[in-house]
């Protein structure tokens, strides 16, 4: 571990400052590296950097607050949990795309910057690093924002405010891709063509192993409740859709979602994955949220924007916000979406070309799709329900193995 810890201090430090101009003619004059307990995910260690720097010409300090991300566990753990598509996706988002979609909103002389709707990265790289250790490592580092007053969320349920902000940011993101594919199509599919394919079977076998047994978890639950308190199924549709899902899917629910992952020639794009509370945050004054930033790109993949908005409205929205909100929220999310794609295209709201993405069109997409945030909920919701201590105890198990007992009665 200390040698870890030094090289992050030395090498990646020196990296950093090497190929960044705004740390021309500074010399570190201190470094501490800390690993707070209430960073750790399930994939990743996060640690936190901090330099103090002076400036060779004048002798200022300054102190640079930084986040190191990098894989965690052994290589049947990686494997397992698909660290080798995950990580190299998240750094190609930050190597490639962001730096992309700034390319194409300059060229629209936009003010707008899609490496600002994150933390700045200072460094993103992937490969072999014998100083490291033996497996393949990426890295990734990025501003610590916190000291800007930028911090996570409430733990499950959004109110408005918050939810219209994640939607906004996503439709700007959303925006770039179907810019790109009207403007530069062979850009676009460069990029896609990056992505390491995130499955859910592939080859007709299960390729996201510690998914398929979440969700077939989640399923087994779903179908106990129901026999339990069928008065829940409220009407024959209902009823209808909950009993195709047993006898179709049964304990294969990696086929429906690997059908979710279709693609489709207008609407898919290039997705942040796991667009959810916990991998944004957001800025406040007077306790209100007033900006935000996205992180953790890990599941990014090229498909629906509705698997993006799916996953963010079903999980962090409650039963009765649902009922007021939810027609307004994606309303919400296509203005912008339009307003953003109008923008760097210098096209009328009103142009005909734009009808492919009109609003009923999007919506009729979205029905086809939105399945996915809830499946996905279905899982998630009731840990996220759970206590600190149910948490750490299902986090445990996740690490060991799926597919002991033990992660089976947590969920």
């Amino acid at each position: 571990m200390e040698a870890k810890e030094n090289y992050i201090k030395t090498r990646l430090v020196t990296q950093v400052l090497n190929n960044h101009e705004c740390f021309r003619g500074m010399e570190v004059v201190g470094c501490t590296l800390q690993t707070p307990k209430h960073l750790d995910g399930f994939m990743s260690t996060i640690h936190q950097l901090t330099l103090i720097l002076r400036n060779k010409a004048n002798g200022e300090d300054s102190t640079v607050p930084l986040l190191v991300k990098v894989m965690k566990g052994s290589e049947r753990f990686r494997s397992q949990n698909l660290g080798h598509v995950l990580f190299p996706n998240e750094i190609n988002i930050y190597a490639n795309v962001l730096p992309r979609y700034d390319s194409l909103l300059a060229a629209a002389g936009l003010p707008l910057k899609a490496t600002d709707w994150c933390p700045r990265a200072y460094l993103s790289t992937m490969g072999q690093f014998p100083e490291y250790g033996d497996l393949f490592e990426t890295f990734l580092v990025m501003e610590n924002v916190s000291p800007k007053g930028f911090r996570n969320g409430p733990r499950l349920d959004l109110d408005e405010a918050h939810l219209t902000l994640m939607a906004d940011i996503i439709a700007r993101y959303h925006a770039c891709s179907y810019a790109l594919r009207i403007l530069d199509p062979a850009a676009l599919d460069a990029l896609v063509q990056k992505i390491i394919p995130l499955n859910f079977l592939q080859d007709g076998k299960i390729f996201f192993e510690s998914y398929d047994m979440i969700f077939r978890l989640a399923a087994e639950r779903l179908f106990l409740y129901v026999d339990e308190f069928p008065e829940e199924l409220d009407s024959e549709r209902f009823k209808q859709h909950v009993h195709i899902l047993r006898t179709k899917y049964g304990p294969n629910q990696s086929l429906l979602m690997q059908q979710m992952l279709e693609r489709d020639p207008i609407y898919s794009v290039i997705l942040h994955g796991d667009y959810n509370r916990n991998n944004v945050i957001f800025r406040y004054a007077d306790q209100v949220p007033v900006e935000i930033l996205m992180i953790d790109f890990q599941e990014n993949r090229y498909g629906s924007p509705a698997l993006d908005l799916s996953f963010f409205m079903y999980m962090n929205m409650t039963p009765e916000l649902r009922e007021r909100f939810w027609d307004e929220l994606l309303h919400r999310y296509h203005r912008r979406l339009i307003q953003t794609l109008c923008e760097i295209l210098h096209w009328s709201e009103t142009d005909p070309r734009l009808e492919p993405y009109g609003e009923s069109n999007f919506k009729k997409h979205f029905a086809r799709f939105a399945l996915y945030g809830a499946m996905v909920a279905l899982n998630f919701i009731p840990a996220m329900m759970s206590s600190e201590a149910e948490c750490a105890e299902l986090n445990s198990y996740f690490e060991q193995d799926v597919h002991c007992e033990g992660f089976r009665r947590c969920t």
